[in-house]
């Protein structure tokens, strides 16, 4: 539980920091006119961004696979008609 903790936290703090670099660094390409900056901070803020969802994920690739096979188990319900015209109600009245 310890590991799972400092990695979630190192994970959204390095996250965070990779936004607020590409962001800077966003900021600096617009001032100076720096393409290969802007470049370089776009993709800084994109990396960011899949580090803090990835530090957010609860699940490993084990227990990803175990949630998998247990949705798909389940039956899905019976189509109880079209809710809209209340073709599933012939009994009720409606209001």
């Amino acid at each position: 539980m310890l590991k799972s903790l400092v990695k979630g936290l190192f994970g959204r703090l390095l996250g965070y920091g990779g936004l607020v670099l590409g962001f800077w660094l966003l900021r600096e390409a617009f001032i100076e006119v720096n393409y290969p900056l802007g470049v370089l901070g776009g993709l800084a803020i994109l990396a960011a961004m899949y580090v803090i969802v990835k530090a957010r994920s609860p699940r490993t690739d084990s227990t990803q696979a175990q949630y998998s096979s247990n949705e798909l188990s389940k039956t899905e319900e019976d189509d109880l008609g079209d809710s809209l015209d209340g073709s599933n109600e012939s009994d009720k009245l409606p209001p």
